[in-house]
C-alpha cells in the first residue's frame, strides 16, 4: 500500500487547497502517482483557534470533499491534522480528535521557536500522559540534533519526499532512514504545482527502504493497542 503521510488537499481549509477543484485535481495527480490512501492535514495552530472551532472548519471541507469523490475511483482520504507544538497543547480539550482518523496518532509540527529546554514537558505529557503516537512533521526541515532527541524521548518521524529530490537534505537525513527511524512518507502537497512528482523520485530512490517505510505506516495506522 502507497500511503501519503502528510497532504494539504481539503477545500479551503488552508493555504494549500483554496477550492474544491484544486482538492480534485491533488486527488488525480495521487492517483496516477498510485497513491492508495492519503492523510489530510490541514494546519492546526492551537495559539490561533480552538480544537472544536478547527473540527467544524475542518468538517465542513471535508464534507464538500466527501461530496464530490463519491463513487469515484480515487485514494482514500482520511481525517487527521498538522498539529503545531505549542506550550500546553497537552491540555487541549479534545485533542484526540486531531489524531488520525481512528487511531491514537498525532502529527506535530515543532514551532520556528522551539527548544527542547522549553518543550520537554509538553511532549512528554503528550507520549506519556495523553498517550498519544507523535510522530514529528517533515523532520528534514530541522537540525539533526533536535530530531534525534526527539526520537529518543520516544517520538516518530515523517520525511517529505521533497527531502530526497535534493543533495544536501537527502544527506540530512540518510542515517534516520539507514536506521528505520522513519516511519511515514508525505508529500505535503500544497496545490498542484509539483504534483506527485517528488514522491515518485523519493519511492525511486529509496528503493527497497520505501517498502519498509510503507509497512511501518500501515502498522501505526492500524495498531489498535
Amino acid at each position: 500500500m502507497n500511503i501519503d503521510f502528510h497532504a494539504h488537499i481539503l477545500p479551503g481549509a488552508d493555504h494549500g487547497c483554496k477550492d474544491l477543484s484544486m482538492s480534485m485535481q491533488q486527488l488525480a495527480l495521487a492517483q496516477k502517482a498510485g497513491i492508495d490512501q492519503i492523510i489530510a492535514t490541514p494546519h492546526f495552530y492551537p495559539q490561533n483557534e480552538s480544537c472544536a472551532d478547527f473540527l467544524a472548519r475542518r468538517e465542513q471541507a471535508f464534507a464538500q470533499l466527501r461530496q464530490a469523490i463519491k463513487g469515484k475511483q480515487l485514494p482514500k482520504v482520511l481525517l487527521g491534522a498538522e498539529v503545531q507544538l505549542h506550550l500546553g497543547l497537552e491540555r487541549v480539550e479534545g485533542l484526540e480528535q486531531l489524531c488520525i482518523q481512528g487511531t491514537n496518532v498525532l502529527l506535530l509540527e515543532l514551532p520556528p521557536n522551539f527548544s527542547v529546554r522549553k518543550h520537554d514537558q509538553t511532549i512528554d505529557a503528550l507520549l506519556y500522559e495523553r498517550k498519544l503516537k507523535v510522530v514529528l512533521a517533515h523532520v528534514d526541515r530541522y537540525p539533526a540534533l533536535h530530531i534525534d532527541f526527539l526520537l529518543d524521548f520516544g517520538c516518530l518521524a515523517q520525511l517529505n519526499a521533497s527531502a530526497l529530490c535534493h543533495m544536501r537534505s537527502s544527506r540530512h537525513c540518510a542515517p534516520w532512514i539507514k536506521s528505520g527511524s522513519i516511519a511515514a512518507l508525505g508529500s505535503d502537497i500544497h496545490g498542484t504545482e509539483t504534483g506527485y512528482q517528488e514522491f515518485l523520485k523519493a519511492k525511486k530512490r529509496l528503493g527497497s527502504e520505501y517498502n519498509a517505510i510503507m509497512s511501518r505506516t500501515y502498522s501505526l495506522l492500524n495498531d489498535h493497542d
